[in-house]
């Protein structure tokens, strides 16, 4: 039987779902009676949502943020809210609209995740701490998941971006393409050849036909994917120094950074689906998932550019990107003391309590530390140095991918967070 707090999820999951097609209808009709439906369903999914949390809350006689999905669906909520506060004061409705998919796709990772209530909590988890520690670490990175995908649209949405030579055109923009596609794969074949492929039981497929031990491939694709990105920002940063129309970098970071988040995406579906299965306790796990990632955003790199480079006349955005720098600065300067205060001092205060030490080195605390060190050095560089526009936007997305990492850290990494 599935319990109350369920169903409102799924009743705010559908609104959401139907205020982000309503939204892609009015983006590509210019009617704006058809955008306000979806605000409207977006305050419909809302409430049900908030509404859960606190039935959540009765059934399991504790605070419902102890698992992934309870904090995912905390974040979700709290970037629904902040897109709320930003169509009440500046009254954007594309602004909103194109806010709206960073909020499904939260509903849909969150529906992917276990949903069992935990009745009986461990130890560790029996303190007034975790709800402070939790909450705000939660309503922090909802704050600066808004922020992040408002600097997406800065990035993308630059007016003479038509005019540009793109990272597909010209001949030099097509080697430094073919080198983030080309290194990945030439690392595959080396590997191969020298039998030093990662060791992996990872498995494709299901039945019959289930290709076994396929995650060596995807391993070494994953190892090799950073290095095919370094390989292309600095080939196509040689295509912008020789030509001045060529779309900047900020942009081609941006369409490759959705292209992969939307691959993970996909990756977690064939896992939840199990059609994907990565080898547990191996090292080499988190670049299996990498590799099936990275070979999923190839094409979807191609069809996001295709869509941003020539599908512009089908939105008609006329957005004030000052405007998007402001909204996304004003987001992660809301984001960050609770980030600090709930991720970082209360997380440290309740792991004194829970762990006997303030500090254990366990992976999520680390990475907590480095996403804190990273948005300090954000608004240093923003508030002291002047870095806005482009470089603010780069690095807010940049910040972003660093607390998805983070979170879903547990499944590679363990640690002491592993129960959550």
């Amino acid at each position: 039987m599935v319990s109350p707090d369920i169903w409102l999820f799924w009743w705010a999951f559908w609104c959401y779902l139907a205020a982000f097609a309503l939204f892609s209808v009015y983006l590509g009709t210019g009617r704006e009676r058809i955008g306000w439906i979806g605000a409207a369903l977006t305050g419909c999914g809302l409430v049900p949502q908030t509404v859960g949390f606190f039935v959540r809350w009765v059934l399991s006689q504790h605070y419902p943020l102890s698992n992934m999905y309870e904090y995912l669906a905390i974040m979700s909520w709290m970037a629904a809210l902040t897109m709320g506060i930003v169509l009440w004061r500046y009254r954007r409705l594309k602004m909103a609209a194109l806010i709206s998919p960073i909020i499904f796709m939260l509903m849909v990772t969150a529906s992917l995740l276990p949903k069992e209530i935990n009745m009986q909590l461990l130890p560790a988890l029996q303190s007034y701490w975790l709800t402070i520690h939790v909450t705000l670490a939660a309503i922090g990175s909802g704050a600066l998941a808004v922020g992040a995908i408002i600097s997406f649209l800065y990035l993308v949405h630059d007016p003479d971006l038509a005019a540009k030579e793109g990272p597909l055109d010209g001949v030099r923009g097509r080697v430094a393409l073919a080198t983030a596609i080309g290194i990945p794969m030439a690392l595959v074949i080396l590997l191969s050849l020298a039998h030093a492929l990662p060791a992996s039981a990872a498995v494709f497929g299901r039945g019959d036909n289930a290709v076994n031990g396929i995650g060596s491939i995807f391993a070494a694709l994953g190892i090799g994917a950073p290095l095919g990105a370094t390989g292309w920002g600095l080939g196509y940063r040689r295509v912008v120094r020789r030509n001045a129309q060529a779309a900047g970098g900020g942009y081609l970071f941006a369409v490759a950074f959705l292209s992969f988040l939307l691959g993970a995406l996909l990756t977690g579906i064939l896992v939840k689906l199990n059609l994907f299965r990565v080898t547990a306790g191996s090292p080499f796990r988190i670049f299996e998932f990498f590799g099936l990632s990275w070979l999923l955003a190839v094409p979807l790199f191609l069809l996001l550019n295709h869509f941003f480079r020539h599908g512009r006349r089908l939105t008609g955005l006329r957005l004030d990107r000052r405007l998007l720098d402001e909204i996304s600065a004003g987001t992660i300067k809301l984001g960050y003391p609770l980030y600090t205060v709930g991720a970082l001092f209360a997380g440290a205060i309740w792991a004194e309590q829970a762990w006997g030490s303030f500090w254990s080195w366990d992976p999520k605390e680390v990475g907590a530390l480095i996403i804190w060190l990273f948005y300090s050095g954000f608004l240093h560089a923003r508030l002291q140095r002047g870095w806005t526009g482009t470089r603010s936007a780069t690095l807010s997305l940049a910040g972003f991918g660093m607390i998805l990492l983070s979170f879903f850290g547990n499944y590679f990494f363990g640690g002491l967070h592993a129960y959550a």
